[in-house]
């Protein structure tokens, strides 16, 4: 799997603090992304005066930490005092567009490796049970045989899906050490959230700053939130009134439900009872993908004896671009109201 990053709106003044307006080098904790001619701006926090300064630098991201810049541009004030850890925001870049021979932020992304996991699960019936006289079974179905199936295809599709959420790789060896995917969990490292702020009165302030707002400020544009299902109480405990969104079918018929609450706007949130209590996962769902190299399909294995068996198989993964696009979170232990 590949990520490819998107440049930071914003960095922090590292190692010296500023004491004087002269000043006009600056250390920022990650410049990797900066090029030369890029404004950047600091806010006073006691006055919330702004001061635009400009970076003069030829090819910062290729110069360590250090900035050079011209201070006070755009008619600000340039600042006599910045403290280390103060938050330095990127407006924008600004050229005459005559520049020659500039050096590109680097395009390459970083690779990360990802098991397809193969599942396999086992149908069995004996001759006996397939012809036992009048069964009734759920759904109108015909035989044990295909009600045994439907219960082995559920079960494979519930252990996908726990998979797809709390898998952990590991690659292939032997019969006994087989491959498994890495799960949304392991994935997503740059937004992820186990012990939250208020998390014995967790909030829905909370929820938007531990999902949707970490991973837009990573360059996201989270339009999907699942939930553990007792989120579901957690709504109710915010007084949002959530809407239920049919949203068609499954290959298989089952309906597909999607809720929305008002203030998620355009945010859509599906209940998920396989998630741990307290969890919930935003992400920017043009970005994760199911990455089938076997798709599920049934096989029979005939009769052996006088027993009918088959197997249901697949074998997939889960692939997520740009993981900083994406947040998990857990650890709360309460919903307030406040």
């Amino acid at each position: 799997m590949y990520g490819h990053s998107y440049r930071p709106r914003s960095t922090t003044l590292a190692t010296t603090a500023i004491t004087s307006n002269s000043t006009t080098s600056i250390t920022v904790a990650d410049n990797t992304s900066f090029m030369a001619h890029d404004i950047l701006s600091w806010t006073d926090t006691n006055t919330g005066v702004a001061e635009y300064f400009q970076v003069t630098t030829t090819d910062p991201n290729a110069d360590g930490a250090t900035l050079v810049v011209t201070r006070g541009v755009s008619g600000t004030t340039k600042a006599t005092a910045v403290a280390v850890g103060a938050t330095i925001n990127l407006i924008g870049n600004s050229r005459t567009g005559s520049e020659v021979a500039q050096t590109a932020l680097t395009t390459v992304g970083a690779s990360r490796t990802q098991y397809c996991q193969t599942f396999q699960f086992p149908v069995q019936i004996g001759g006996s049970a397939q012809t036992a006289k009048a069964q009734v079974l759920p759904g109108g179905l015909a035989s044990p045989f295909d009600f045994n199936m439907t219960m082995q295809l559920q079960h494979m599709v519930d252990d996908i899906e726990s998979c797809f959420y709390y898998g952990k790789s590991q690659a292939p060896t032997d019969n006994t050490v087989t491959a498994k995917m890495n799960g949304l969990q392991a994935i997503l490292t740059t937004n992820n959230t186990t012990a939250p702020t208020n998390a014995s009165a967790y909030a829905a302030t909370d929820l938007i700053r531990d999902t949707l707002q970490t991973a837009r400020t990573n360059g996201g544009d989270p339009d999907l939130l699942v939930v553990s299902t007792n989120f579901m109480s957690g709504f109710a405990t915010w007084g949002q009134a959530i809407q239920r969104i049919p949203a068609g079918e499954t290959r298989f018929g089952t309906p597909i439900v999607t809720l929305e609450a008002p203030f998620l706007h355009g945010v859509s949130i599906i209940e998920a009872p396989l998630l741990l209590p307290y969890t919930a996962i935003a992400l920017t769902s043009s970005e994760v993908y199911v990455r089938n190299k076997r798709n599920p399909y049934f096989q029979m294995r005939g009769n052996r004896g006088d027993m009918m068996e088959g197997d249901w198989l697949c074998e997939m993964a889960i692939e997520v671009v740009n993981e900083s696009h994406h947040a998990w979170l857990q650890g709360i232990t309460a919903f307030s109201a406040n």
